[in-house]
């Protein structure tokens, strides 16, 4: 099934698989639409079968499918023009990915937040020539680094909506923590809940949210009667700062994350560095062709002075498609930089 996007319309031009459903079933199932988003285009006569409004119950044939408005709208962000432009790592019509750097937001709280990962993609889209929704499909935070997924219209953010909640958005996470882990790899199973005592901070609880990641130590570094550790992590849910409170519950703080723990050594400044976790990897099935999307995001400078230290760790899996298990290799350009 071939998709489109002609100016303010998503273009469907159906297959063998498709053809003879429900225009409504091709919708909620091939597209991954929300029923009531769908009831909501049908209300509005924006689905199109040929030139003609469609209803729910026709059935598809050869005639293209049109899903008209939700690609063409206001960004979203004002002030946009003063702000970097977003560094987007891959793009297609449907959906982009973005490198975010430590220490900004990545949307705006308020009037006073003039400088959000928002703005910046905001400036991304213009410059492209695209006037689109600045549409996240999940968040970082504030101090972390790394790949973001953005959806590029209204269509593709409901289907990517669905690729994460039924977890087929795969994101993995480099972190430099103190300490040592109790196992060179394992499963962090503990439920995550607000912290009544600290504003802002979330702690493992029983009454908390069901939590899961997976974690690989990459490489262990001692350094002045401390030990410090490389984990990969591999998010299984997604609550509010959760490798974060999982790492800090093992004794094992991210470098910089002062909130959990962690302390501002090594030459890291929490206020322009961030702390030291980022979002290494991200891959998905397109929701669309159905290809896989892999997209790798390098560490930023703020990891120059203690990449280093694991410059072997690096070097054993640059160039590996996959490392250990399953397991990304650290990004190629990282290795090379160390090395030189």
């Amino acid at each position: 099934m071939d998709v489109q996007v002609q100016g303010d319309m998503l273009v469907i031009q159906p297959d063998r698989r498709v053809v003879g459903s429900q225009v409504a079933s091709l919708l909620t199932t091939a597209l991954a639409l929300p029923d009531r988003f769908v009831r909501t285009l049908f209300h509005q006569q924006r689905v199109l079968l040929g030139a003609v409004p469609a209803t729910p119950v026709d059935l598809v044939g050869k005639s293209k499918l049109r899903l008209k408005g939700g690609v063409v709208e206001p960004y979203g962000v004002d002030g946009w023009q003063a702000s970097p432009i977003a560094e987007v790592l891959h793009a297609d019509d449907h959906l982009f990915v973005v490198n975010k750097p430590p220490a900004i937001l990545v949307h705006p709280g308020g009037p006073e937040d003039a400088d959000t990962l928002a703005h910046r993609v905001a400036h991304w889209l213009h410059a492209q020539g695209l006037e689109r929704k600045v549409r996240h499909v999940h968040r970082l935070d504030e101090g972390t680094s790394g790949c973001i997924l953005y959806a590029a219209h209204a269509y593709a953010a409901r289907a990517l909506d669905h690729a994460l909640a039924n977890k087929r958005v795969e994101r993995t996470y480099l972190a430099l923590v103190h300490g040592r882990l109790p196992q060179g790899r394992g499963r962090i199973e503990l439920p995550i809940g607000r912290d009544r005592h600290v504003a802002g901070r979330h702690r493992v609880t029983q009454n908390g949210l069901p939590a899961a990641t997976e974690y690989q130590v990459l490489r262990e570094h001692a350094q002045r009667g401390h030990t410090f550790s490389l984990v990969a992590c591999r998010l299984q849910t997604g609550r509010t700062h959760q490798i974060r409170v999982h790492l800090s519950h093992l004794g094992c703080p991210i470098v910089g994350d002062t909130l959990y723990g962690g302390r501002r050594m090594l030459g890291w400044r929490q206020e322009t560095s961030g702390i030291a976790l980022h979002a290494a990897q991200l891959s998905l099935s397109h929701p669309y062709t159905g290809e896989r999307v892999a997209v790798r995001a390098d560490l930023p400078v703020s990891w120059r002075s203690v990449l280093p230290w694991f410059a072997r760790a690096m070097a054993e899996t640059a160039g590996a498609e996959r490392g250990d298990g399953g397991w990304p290799s650290i990004p190629r350009a990282t290795a090379r930089e160390i090395e030189s």
